[in-house]
């Protein structure tokens, strides 16, 4: 039987058909990728693109256009590992933390949200803010009332539940609407905790969904930093991530995020097309 949410890549070197026989969990399967990236030209470009379109732009939705432009270069990193197998999706989707209130107490809701290999940088904005939107007002908060659904049930039928949950995880069994609603079923989640001015960790990946890369961004901040060999001061945001190895090998990501960095590095190149790698 095949999934909605990806088909089985073939043609796949037989060390990479093996690997999720043997390294059956995404805890066994890490590797972990970290920068700073410069942000002062990102800094100027938000001025300059808030003025001509006319609304407010963050370093955020810099940062999800990078990673759309950045899953459509490089598709082997759109690739998740289910019971055995190695599938490819053929659309883009993320998931992303919204802190209701910049309180402690506020809760933290999760949005998710397609994003099209066509969109603009225009589009991305468009459609990031309309998801958050929709998170800080605690509307259609899925994962919410899912939680809610399951807690009407005693502990112990949740806990003997589960094994069927995670069959029918494993074995892609849930319907293409469950999956399209649930934020564990996407490309990439994405953590902002510079937000509220916290530095970035890594973040562990779930063994329910497909979630496969897990990136945290740091709020911006003044570092030394090495130029030409000599310590100069730079604005940076730090970045961590955490990526499941077993859906495509560290060098092909290595270059993805490569290819992400630059993005934001030169913020003008996210107003141009996207060139694809093979």
């Amino acid at each position: 039987m095949g999934r909605p949410d990806g088909k089985v890549v073939k043609n796949l070197p037989e060390y990479r058909r093996i690997m999720p026989y043997f390294l059956r969990h995404k805890y066994e399967s890490l590797f972990y990728w970290e920068t700073d990236i410069e942000t002062e030209k990102g800094e100027a470009f938000i001025e300059k693109m808030s003025k001509e379109y006319d609304t407010k732009i963050t370093f955020f939705h810099l940062v999800l256009h990078s990673l759309v432009k950045t899953f459509t270069a490089y598709p082997r990193v759109n690739r998740f590992v289910k019971a055995g197998k190695i599938y490819q999706r053929d659309r883009i989707w993320f998931s992303f933390s919204v802190k209701k209130e910049m309180t402690t107490e506020a809760k933290i809701s999760v949005a998710k949200r397609e994003f099209k290999s066509s969109f603009t940088l225009k589009d991305t904005i468009h459609s990031a803010r309309k998801e958050i939107k929709k998170g800080k007002a605690g509307k259609d908060d899925k994962g919410e009332k899912e939680a809610t659904n399951y807690l009407r049930f005693p502990g112990f039928l949740i806990r003997l539940g589960y094994p069927f949950y995670k069959f029918m995880d494993e074995h892609g069994l849930f319907s293409k609407k469950y999956m399209e609603n649930e934020v564990l079923y996407s490309s990439a989640f994405l953590n902002n905790v510079g937000a509220f001015g916290a530095n970035p960790a890594y973040h562990h990946l779930y063994e329910i969904g497909t979630v496969g890369v897990f990136i945290v961004m740091g709020a911006i901040e003044e570092k030394v930093v090495a130029e030409d060999g000599k310590p100069v001061v730079k604005r940076v945001c730090p970045f961590m991530a955490t990526v499941d190895e077993r859906s495509e090998d560290a060098f092909y990501f290595f270059r993805a995020f490569d290819y992400f960095r630059e993005q934001l590095m030169n913020p003008e190149k996210l107003l141009e097309p996207v060139e694809f790698v093979k």
